[in-house]
């Protein structure tokens, strides 16, 4: 004689599991006393329909492997009436009776097929209301302009509102006192240095904007406070020790970090699952804790602006130089800007060597495949060809415009030195990078000496401001290569090439 295959199937929520923590083994103990020899089990929401054991239960069903399936109650196996009729479905044409407990319904019967439809629909019912609540209740918040239930590194949420989290978090061993030893076994561990949740934040920002990229940025963070582990850990309160590149990214450009609160970050696409919404989806509303702010409006654009130009030119390793990075070399705020005349396509870098002289090119990238803008332009002329362009320009505007800057013609005597040291360094032979760092920061001083209203909060200014700003050509050659990352790419829209030479600049005006 055949014995009969008598299987139970558990099932908690993660939230009941953590108010209850018997509720699983109840639901096991009540289904081995009603017979059930094994017991399939899941912790998860009855809105989703992927949980791993109810999917090997009903492959057991679909291969007539077990002869009767013993669950609690109907919401234990759905809350759904299209899947609770389609596992009954399952059930039936599989002659595999299903026997729910609270109930006491037994498949066997036409009463019980009756009720379990009954039940099926008050349980989707529910499942309908709760999702109302909680959609009324983020209404309400939303109303309110409350804080959203999640917050980023460095917040948490006080009355509704964002605040900086001061709290401390941990101390260097580089702060360490001597005696902490008998600094810890005091009562008042207030004497203890050590780093706020906040100042950790804000120093990681910090290091952004220093390193000029995110890759860089996590490596001297993972440095600087030990790191080794790069891999995150849900819902952890450590997690910014476990930065991904892409989540470090997303942080930067949160607007609570700003002071704002944004609404709609992630929207559902099925029950139980949702996704990354476009964050010009999101609803955002401005200046909600401004006194909490950990980046000003200068700095945001500034991220912006690094991250955009990086993503241009290509990611970074963690084994590269950060010290050092290629990105800002000169001529690299060209990456983006150049494209062909022709067809239109943005063009591609080259180089070449000629009598132990390395000269840099832009080319079309379809040549020999439909376009025949065959000859490159060097990316010195084009540079000459943008600073002609842009002082034409500023005399244009500045002819047009009552908001002239007033500049001294004559040169100081703190221009004329920091010239001639530049000079000097000109001439020392071969290539350091230390030397090129020097070079840039005195051609930064340079121009700032020459036109102090071209660095004055570049971000808050306009394309034409800046262009009027720049009316001279020691102003723009003088420039470091950081600077014409963040200036050029602020005021051209693209630079277009034509048999070697630049046919047209498109400015942002």
């Amino acid at each position: 004689m055949k014995i009969k295959r008598v299987v139970g199937y558990a099932r908690v929520s993660s939230r009941e599991q953590a108010e209850d923590s018997h509720a699983l083994e109840q639901q096991i103990a009540r289904l081995k006393a009603a017979g059930a020899t094994e017991i399939f089990q899941d912790i998860q929401s009855g809105s989703r329909d992927d949980r791993p054991a109810l999917k090997q239960l009903l492959d057991l069903v679909h291969k007539k492997a077990v002869d009767e399936v013993i669950i609690t109650r109907i919401d234990r196996l759905a809350r759904s009436l299209p899947k609770l009729r389609e596992c009954i479905h399952d059930y039936h044409q599989a002659q595999v009776n299903l026997k729910i407990l609270d109930q006491q319904i037994d498949l066997n019967t036409s009463q019980g097929k009756l009720m379990v439809n009954i039940l099926g629909s008050l349980a989707e019912w529910e499942t309908d209301l709760l999702s109302e609540r909680i959609q009324h209740g983020k209404a309400y918040r939303r109303n309110k302009k409350a804080a959203s239930e999640s917050y980023p590194w460095g917040y948490q949420v006080v009355n509704d509102k964002y605040e900086l989290d001061h709290r401390l978090f941990l101390c260097l061993l580089s702060d360490r006192p001597a005696n902490y030893l008998e600094l810890y076994h005091e009562d008042d561990l207030t004497k203890l240095p050590g780093l706020t949740i906040k100042q950790i934040a804000r120093d990681c920002i910090n290091i952004f904007l220093e390193k000029k990229g995110v890759a860089r940025a996590l490596k001297e963070i993972f440095n600087k406070y030990g790191i080794l582990k790069k891999t995150a850990k849900r819902n952890s309160r450590s997690s910014i020790f476990h930065w991904t590149p892409a989540g470090f990214n997303r942080w930067l450009n949160n607007p609570v970090l700003c002071g704002h609160t944004a609404y709609f970050q992630r929207v559902s696409i099925s029950k139980g699952k949702s996704k990354r919404n476009k964050p010009e989806d999101w609803m955002i509303i401005h200046d909600t804790h401004p006194e909490h702010r950990l980046i000003t409006d200068e700095e945001l654009v500034e991220i912006k602006q690094i991250i955009n130009f990086n993503s241009k030119i290509g990611g970074f390793s963690f084994n590269q130089d950060f010290d050092n990075p290629i990105c800002y070399q000169p001529y690299a705020y060209q990456t983006g800007l150049v494209f062909c005349a022709e067809c239109n396509s943005r063009c591609i870098t080259k180089t070449n060597n000629y009598k132990g002289q390395k000269y840099s090119y832009f080319a079309c990238r379809y040549v020999g495949m439909g376009c025949s803008n065959k000859k490159s332009a060097r990316k010195q002329n084009i540079e000459d060809a943008l600073i002609n362009t842009l002082v034409e320009r500023s005399h244009v505007l500045a002819s047009e415009s009552d908001t002239i800057p007033n500049l001294n013609q004559e040169k100081s005597e703190n221009l004329k030195a920091l010239e001639s040291r530049l000079e000097a360094l000109e001439q020392i032979p071969g290539f350091d990078p230390d030397l090129e760092k020097i070079k840039d920061k005195t051609r930064q001083q340079i121009a700032e000496e020459i036109n102090p209203f071209l660095y004055d909060a570049i971000a808050q200014k306009t394309t034409e401001e800046i262009i009027i700003a720049g009316n001279n050509l020691a102003i723009w050659y003088t420039l470091s290569s950081d600077d014409k990352v963040k200036i050029y790419h602020q005021i051209v829209q693209r630079i277009l090439i034509r048999n070697g030479e630049v046919e047209s600049v498109i400015l942002k005006i």
